[in-house]
């Protein structure tokens, strides 16, 4: 087995109604949505991991974000500014 590296980058966006959506082009049919954003980031990494492994044939042995999901996660209870705000947070995949 070969392991390597891949990045996948994740969009965050909060809309103006208070609803979280997470999407990602990287990963093949990836999106969450919820007004719960704990309950998002409780299950993101199993998600991930399952579409790699479902989509491309990666088995995900360690996954790191950049910044850090929490740190997102403090961005994001702030009040929205006009429209709706992006944070793209970074992950690599040994695989």
């Amino acid at each position: 087995m070969t392991i390597r590296e891949i990045a996948i980058d994740l969009i965050f966006e909060r809309g103006s109604d208070g609803r979280y959506q997470v999407k990602s082009a990287d990963v093949p049919g990836f999106f969450m949505s919820g007004y719960d954003i704990e309950a998002i980031h409780g299950d993101l990494n199993e998600v991930v991991s399952d579409l790699l492994r479902l989509n491309s044939g990666f088995i995900v042995s360690d996954i790191r974000w950049v910044p850090s999901i929490d740190d997102v996660k403090k961005h994001l209870k702030k009040p929205p500014l006009e429209g709706k705000i992006r944070y793209v947070a970074s992950g690599t995949m040994a695989a």
